[in-house]
């Protein structure tokens, strides 16, 4: 949820029930007022018809006076003093419907000890209409001051809150390969102000921070090749020598072996940085499928030393928007693991469909978890010809395009499974890697 959605959420929670209060207790007072007039008119009838009852003992008709039915008792006997105002209802049969009354009913004595008993009854049908009317009122205006004041609250947060998504909107742009700096547009709001001075800090040290990360890193890659170019000229032309035993040609063999396993490492983790600094922006649309039969093709004559046999199911093309090198050197990881690792006599089968790219082949067993040789310098310890960071490789190009992969192992059956599209999206896109 937006943030000037939740606040504008809240702002009308808390005004529904600040002006639901308010309209109740504006209600109650209006309603307070109008019976306390009524109340009063009552009270001041009945002071008058007692004061006549004392002055002449006698019962005075006033309904024709005061409107009101009015019902007095005298009693030749002192009663108890009391005084009540209620409400009540009477059936009228003429209409067929309910009055609404407020009576008072009170009882005294005079000064002769004579008790008497004053009932009046004062219609208040109108004044309910009255209080009706004013709730109407009431809810029409509180509803229309609730909407424009939730307009007014809407149209003035999002003009200051513009600037934020703008800063925001740009840095997202930000490009850390880009030489053009991160341009903020200025705003008199303290906070955001502040908020812009941190980005632009922020993005300014993420680039130098880059830019020395890559420096290192393709100097490191260039410096370590040289010495072992060097290193593997020097034992080719020892290799070539004929005064050799072999004792000394099995060392020469081994150092040639690491060296070749330092160029691997040397080149895998200097791609795998440039997959994270995503160095890689060029995009098209390429075929999994294709790439699966050229990388095949490329492996014929050992999977023909092996006897591999080749099994392709294929019933899509596998298309995917990515950066075609990644793509190949992706597919070319899986294929090399598959046809390596495999048994003599063993198969490769190839699964595509509209969502997932399966790989199977036999092999040995492994002994840890499989999902673990897509962590960096994870091998099994049956394969010591792996420098632990060709699933690496596959696993970031995976992530970096949305893609999912999995690896099981079965029965010594090896299942390479890329969701390279979810729920027929046809494409994936380049993401930021966390």
């Amino acid at each position: 949820m937006k943030l000037l959605t939740k606040s504008t959420f809240y702002f009308l929670l808390l005004s529904v029930l600040a002006m639901v209060a308010g309209a109740a207790l504006l209600y109650l007072t209006i309603k307070k007022v109008i019976y306390k007039q009524i109340d009063k008119s009552l009270i001041t009838e009945k002071i008058i018809i007692q004061d006549q009852i004392e002055q002449t003992d006698t019962i005075p008709d006033f309904e024709a006076t005061f409107g009101h039915q009015i019902e007095v008792k005298l009693f030749n006997y002192p009663v108890r003093n009391f005084q009540s105002i209620k409400d009540t209802d009477i059936y009228d049969s003429k209409t067929d419907s309910f009055i609404p009354l407020r009576y008072i009913l009170s009882s005294g004595n005079t000064v002769e000890k004579k008790g008497f008993v004053i009932t009046i009854f004062q219609i208040i049908s109108e004044k309910n209409e009255l209080l009706q009317d004013i709730e109407l009122y009431m809810f029409f205006l509180f509803s229309s001051l609730l909407l424009i004041s939730i307009l007014i609250n809407y149209l003035i947060a999002r003009k200051l809150w513009r600037p934020f998504y703008n800063s925001v909107k740009i840095a997202g742009r930000f490009d850390i390969q880009s030489d053009i700096p991160l341009e903020l547009p200025q705003t008199d709001i303290k906070e955001f102000s502040q908020l812009n001075e941190v980005f632009e800090k922020m993005t300014s040290k993420m680039r130098n921070d880059y830019l020395n990360l890559k420096e290192f890193s393709e100097n490191a890659s260039h410096e370590i090749q040289t010495p072992l170019a060097v290193i593997r000229s020097k034992t080719d032309l020892l290799m070539q020598q004929k005064n050799l035993n072999k004792e000394s040609l099995s060392l020469i063999k081994s150092i040639n072996e690491s060296i070749t396993k330092l160029f691997k490492l040397n080149q895998g983790l200097l791609l795998i940085s440039k997959i994270e600094n995503q160095v890689f922006h060029e995009m098209k649309t390429v075929s999994l499928k294709q790439i699966i039969v050229n990388g095949l093709d490329n492996y014929k004559e050992i999977m023909q030393l092996k006897k591999i046999t080749v099994e392709m199911d294929a019933g899509d093309e596998a298309f995917v928007e990515m950066n075609d090198m990644l793509a190949e050197v992706m597919i070319s990881n899986l294929l090399s693991n598959a046809v390596r690792f495999n048994t003599d006599g063993g198969f490769i089968k190839c699964h595509i469909d509209n969502m997932f790219l399966i790989i199977t082949n036999p092999g040995l067993s492994v002994t840890i978890n499989p999902e673990d040789l897509f962590k960096r310098f994870h091998k099994d310890g049956n394969n010591s010809q792996s420098v632990g960071l060709g699933l690496s490789i596959v696993k970031k190009i995976a992530e970096s395009y949305g893609m999912n992969i999995t690896y099981t192992c079965r029965d010594a059956i090896h299942e390479i499974k890329l969701q390279y599209r979810i729920k027929g999206i046809h494409s994936m896109h380049f993401k930021e890697i966390s």
